[in-house]
Parts: C-alpha cells; structure tokens; sequence
C-alpha cells in the first residue's frame, strides 16, 4: 500500500496563497474617490481596507463592512456610519466627531485617541473595544445617556 503526501503539500500551498491574497488585501490603498463610487454601484465589502489618514467628512456609508480595516487618523466627521460593521477595525486617532454611528459594531476595534465628540453610538457595540485617550465629550453613549466631559475614556466600561 502506498501512500502519498501529495494533498498535504497542496493544502499547505493553498494555505500560503490564502494568507498572501490576504496580507495583499489588508495593504490595499484606496482614495476616497474610489470607495464613494464603490459605494455607489452597491459594494458594502470592505474589509480589511487602508484607509489611513484619508478625508471622508459627511460621507453616507451606512450598513458597509469595514471589518479590520485601516482607518487610523481618518477624517470621519459628520459621517453616516449607521450599521457600519467597524469589528476589529483600527480607528486610532480617527475624527468621528458628530459622526452617526448608531448600530455600529465596533467590537474589537481600537480608537485610542479618537475623537467622538458629540457622535452618537446609540445602540452600537462597544464591547472589547480600546478607547484609551478618546474623546467622548456630549457623545450619545450605547444606552442612550450622554457624556457631558471629557474624562479620560478609560474610566468607562462596555460589556460585550
């Protein structure tokens, strides 16, 4: 009886080739120009995106999926973010100042030293998300209560 090693080594290329389309995914770069027009013909997939340091104010992009995507010192003010799924997202040093970010999954995501003042997280989930430095002053919290300081946002506590 002879037995062959053939279908181990080609489950282990196709698991590097699936981690190589991923790393090339994540380091994807798009402008704003092309995730608006995106948008617009209907994509909501945008996982895993670098968005870093790009202008997005007043943007609609309700209910899109931004699951660990780059978002880190992104202008997101006054944006329509309802719904949108920001789990394991990088959100650090991001403006979501006034943003609408009702219903959001935010889970996981890291928003040390974001801004989000005045947003309102109605309903969104907060759970396990790292808000150390961020500001949360006359945010509408999860529960409906609003934040009426600016105290350190470590201070703060959402179950998962």
């Amino acid at each position: 009886m002879q037995f062959s090693n053939q279908g181990i080594s080609d489950e282990a290329e196709t698991s590097v080739k699936k981690k190589n389309l991923l790393q090339k995914l994540t380091s994807l770069k798009m402008t704003p120009e092309q995730l608006l027009n995106q948008y617009a013909a209907g994509e909501r997939n945008f996982r895993g995106l670098n968005l870093s340091y790009q202008i997005l104010s007043r943007v609609d992009l309700m209910r899109a999926d931004f699951t660990g995507a780059k978002l880190d010192h992104t202008v997101l003010e006054r944006a329509n973010l309802t719904r949108v799924n920001f789990s394991k997202a990088n959100l650090s040093g991001a403006n979501l100042r006034r943003a609408e970010l009702i219903w959001a999954n935010l889970q996981g995501a890291n928003l040390r030293g974001a801004n989000l003042r005045g947003a309102d997280l109605s309903g969104a989930d907060l759970g396990g998300a790292d808000l150390t430095g961020a500001d949360l002053g006359g945010a509408i919290l999860p529960d409906g209560s609003i934040l009426l300081t600016s105290q350190p946002s470590s201070l703060l506590r959402f179950s998962s």
